[in-house]
């Protein structure tokens, strides 16, 4: 009986001395607004559905672009964008930046996250894609999260 009383202490001072102290940060079981996306991968890459400027896209998730950019079919280039010259492996050429509306998520679902932001727009080809998530969308996000085997990208605000 001596025994387990002692255990019955040891285990209750060991919790009271694990709980936090105000100067730690909270723990993991602290809810984060957190965004759930379907998505499709072909080939290596990340294909996310999207609506840009109200209409359907495909974006590529591409963690080593640093601005989100879209082609000229899917955001036609306006008197309102700014034009610039972008760098890109096959030589430079003509962009603009123009502000759109997007959302991340499928149409037929309940819009998982919206931007409203400038982005580049010029003659790009993306492949299968309408434009390229990068990022300036993503490090918006404090936790990203590439479920593979589920194929959901979790984006979990900041």
């Amino acid at each position: 009986m001596a025994i387990g009383r002692t255990t019955i202490a040891i285990f209750g001072l060991l919790t009271i001395a694990s709980q936090l102290r105000p100067s730690q940060e909270p723990s993991a079981a602290v809810l984060v607004a957190e965004h759930r996306i379907a998505f499709h991968a072909r080939n290596g890459l990340i294909y996310v559905p999207a609506r840009v400027n109200g209409v359907r896209a495909t974006l590529l998730l591409d963690t080593g672009a640093v601005l989100t950019t879209f082609n000229l079919k899917l955001v036609p280039k306006t008197d309102s964008g700014s034009r610039i010259s972008i760098n890109t492996a096959n030589g430079s050429t003509t962009a603009y930046q123009v502000p759109v509306e997007f959302h991340l998520g499928e149409a037929n679902v309940k819009v998982m996250r919206s931007f409203r932001q400038t982005v580049v727009v010029g003659d790009f080809r993306f492949g299968d894609a309408d434009g390229v998530i990068g990022l300036d969308v993503l490090s918006s996000f404090r936790v990203i999260t590439v479920d593979f085997q589920n194929s959901i990208l979790i984006l979990q605000d900041r």
